[in-house]
């Protein structure tokens, strides 16, 4: 699974705005805690605005956090199983028939190898 530019700013935007809930402040007060906007840290809580390195350390020593890691997604693992490439000798299976069993052998390989079915 790849996490998208989208996603990962979303992530970060929610872990902020679940963090400065937690610790009962207003967007008002941590923005001026960091220097921003309000306007601009509601935009990074929404995952609209991309977040600049220095803003990512400021919020989360704002948020009285001990690594800028605790706001960002855990990383997606790669997956074990690449692409299974088979090769049948009956010359009869059709082309959906050899995506079916494909598929069928990708689940099953992923279901061996992490223990759970791909969604």
């Amino acid at each position: 699974m790849n996490v998208t530019d989208s996603q990962l700013y979303r992530a970060f935007g929610d872990a902020v705005a679940k963090r400065r809930r937690a610790l009962g402040l207003t967007q008002v007060a941590l923005a001026s805690r960091i220097g921003m906007s309000r306007a601009s840290l509601a935009n990074i809580e929404c995952g609209r605005q991309n977040v600049l390195l220095h803003h990512a350390y400021s919020l989360a020593s704002a948020l009285e956090l001990s690594a800028v890691g605790d706001l960002l997604p855990a990383s997606p693992k790669p997956s074990l199983v690449r692409s299974v490439k088979i090769a049948l000798s009956d010359k009869s299976v059709t082309e959906r028939g050899k995506a079916q069993i494909t598929e069928l052998i990708t689940t099953a390989l992923t279901k061996h190898t992490t223990g759970k079915v791909p969604s």
